[in-house]
């Protein structure tokens, strides 16, 4: 039929044995139709509240009684690897993300664009306050050393950096230096450090415990010949 005219395609159909009044009817079910999802897709481009796309679905054979769950399946529900990301990034936890601005300066065509690709718009902002680049763990050490956050905050970047539960306390208690060699000695001369303290300070410096406790003999050692002068 091509170059033909729908009128005549009509005539054709007619003359065959399609009753006249079904031409139309006929011609409608022969048409190449859009795939659903293709129906879904151009809905949400154009008219993202889905206010027509009933009627679309109807027109390409989708029965009545699945019009709504069409309708549901549009809206987009994220991959689960991003609702992790979220879940650490405390998105899920809206005081803590107000706490710390994470939902700032989400920007307008982000829910536009979102809704063309069927994200709500409360999943774009969730998104959005899990885009974030984070401190590393070094920075927010850094940053606990001077003062300027606390365990907790610490605790809370180290959860949102995926580190597990068991390692964020062992990382912070290695986050503080440990006394230098020079101030080993010198607290075991004042009587600050005792023969243990000083053993536990080599060890803190990566000694193996060999290599530890002839450091420490040495501390002693010297100490005693120092004040023997």
């Amino acid at each position: 039929h091509q170059g033909k005219s729908k009128e005549q395609i009509i005539e054709d159909i007619s003359r065959g044995d399609i009753h006249p009044d079904r031409a139309q009817q006929y011609l409608d079910a022969i048409l190449t139709k859009p795939a659903t999802q293709d129906v879904v897709t151009y809905a949400l481009r154009t008219d993202p509240d889905l206010q027509d796309l009933g009627e679309q679905l109807t027109k390409i054979g989708i029965h009545p009684d699945y019009l709504e769950l069409h309708k549901e399946l549009a809206l987009v529900i994220p991959p689960v690897a991003d609702i992790i990301t979220m879940a650490v990034r405390e998105v899920f936890t809206p005081e803590i993300a107000a706490r710390f601005g994470q939902y700032e300066d989400f920007p307008a065509p982000l829910e536009e664009w979102g809704l063309k690709k069927g994200l709500s718009k409360e999943w774009s902002e969730r998104y959005w306050a899990a885009h974030w680049a984070l401190p590393s763990a070094t920075q927010g050490f850094q940053m606990l050393h001077r003062g300027v956050i606390d365990r907790d905050d610490l605790d809370r970047l180290l959860r949102a950096q995926d580190v597990m539960p068991f390692w964020r306390d062992k990382l912070t208690q290695i986050a503080f230096r440990p006394l230098t060699r020079v101030d080993v000695r010198r607290m075991y001369k004042e009587g600050v450090l005792d023969e243990a303290g000083v053993y536990e300070a080599y060890l803190d410096h990566g000694y193996a415990e060999e290599n530890a406790k002839r450091m420490t003999e040495f501390t002693i050692r010297q100490t005693l010949s120092s004040q023997a002068k």
